[in-house]
């Protein structure tokens, strides 16, 4: 029995430090419902039922396959692309991945840090260029290939891969735009 306890007093001290550190680093959640593009940027195509997944650099299997869940709310702009997943037993979107799409004189100051602004932001920021997308299939299923820039946040990511019934749809925008 005091090993049952002392668990659970190890679990309740981990909830609290890191609900203590996450207001002292400031990372908050970010929910795509309160979300707007920037001025001047315009939506493109919204894909309310994806999937997306990062691909580690080190590490993977020889071959990968990925279940699709279609949790993951994906919003292409003409500046970005915003990944919000569906947090557990909730209605509600949090955005956790944006990807800039190529454009230096905009980059956010993220990309120079290794966690690519979680800790800080609350989501993790790439960036991307059209030139490094590619649509493949992944038996049946399409998706959108993405490389990122070699930038601090995507030192570990060999790839990012975004399932949607539209990828060819979300590389032409990305291209076009």
């Amino acid at each position: 029995m005091t090993a049952v306890l002392i668990f659970l007093g190890a679990l309740v001290a981990i909830v609290v430090i890191g609900f203590v550190v996450s207001r002292v680093r400031g990372g908050r959640a970010h929910y795509l419902d309160a979300w707007a593009p920037e001025p001047g940027e315009r939506t493109l195509l919204e894909d309310p039922a994806a999937d997306f997944y990062v691909v580690a650099r080190m590490g993977q299997a020889k071959k990968m396959s990925f279940a699709r869940l279609r949790r993951s709310h994906a919003v292409l702009t003409d500046m970005r692309i915003v990944i919000a997943t569906r947090v557990l037993l909730s209605k509600r979107y949090m955005i956790t991945h944006m990807i800039h799409l190529g454009g230096d004189d905009a980059a956010p100051a993220e990309l120079s840090q290794l966690s690519g602004g979680l800790y800080t932001t609350g989501y993790n920021v790439m960036s991307a260029r059209p030139e490094g997308m590619t649509v493949e299939d992944d038996g049946g299923k399409p998706y959108l290939k993405i490389v990122p820039e070699p930038t601090a946040s995507g030192a570990m990511v060999e790839h990012c891969r975004l399932y949607s019934e539209d990828a060819a749809g979300f590389l032409d925008r990305v291209t076009a735009s």
